[in-house]
């Protein structure tokens, strides 16, 4: 008797398990987690920094952020919470420091900046000292800027408000597209203007 019992139970046993063993999900082959999949990044890192030098070997800009996603089909780049400085091309000085929540830029070096976007000059003297707005974007080549958000532009003696916004930085020029006002203080632009000439 205690054969048969053994066998009846060894046989419920063995049920239990096949049936416990069939509720289990089925994993994947181990080797899918290391193939590549559509729209994921082929390289991302964190805490990272570049500098682009062009061929006569001046720097043209400086960009790091806390994360970098850099996808190689569409030759794009993602940054989280990025800071970038723009370098004149003839003297290598850093001009402008760009601060965003994320920044894309292209192939073409275009660089989409977004969320709390603030561009600062660098050089105390510069007619156009920063730039505020939610979305910029700026051409790393001519450094062209535009943006069709509202913009708030601060420089010497000014600050105007305003949506939408062209311009380029080696100039320092933007002008404002619509519903523009403008704040002037007189002090600051006349002291501006009367520099000794020598």
């Amino acid at each position: 008797m205690n054969i048969r019992l053994t066998a009846i139970l060894l046989i419920i046993a063995a049920g239990l398990g096949g049936w416990w063993y069939s509720l289990q999900p089925k994993d994947a082959n181990p080797l899918d987690n290391l193939i590549k999949q559509q729209g994921t990044p082929d390289y991302t890192g964190e805490k990272l920094s570049t500098e682009v030098f062009d061929l006569q070997g001046k720097p043209q800009y400086y960009a790091e952020a806390q994360e970098i996603k850099r996808f190689e089909e569409t030759e794009l780049t993602e940054f989280v919470r990025p800071l970038v400085n723009l370098f004149d091309k003839e003297s290598s000085q850093k001009l402008w420091e760009l601060t965003a929540n994320q920044a894309e830029i292209t192939k073409e070096k275009i660089l989409t900046l977004s969320g709390n976007v603030k561009l600062n000059a660098l050089d105390k003297t510069s007619r156009l000292q920063r730039i505020e707005t939610e979305k910029l974007i700026v051409d790393l080549n001519t450094q062209d800027i535009q943006t069709d958000e509202s913009v708030k532009s601060t420089g010497l003696g000014f600050t105007t408000t305003g949506v939408g916004l062209k311009g380029n930085l080696k100039q320092q020029v933007a002008t404002l597209l619509k519903d523009v006002k403008s704040f002037i203080e007189p002090t600051v632009v006349r002291e501006n203007n009367e520099q000794p000439t020598p």
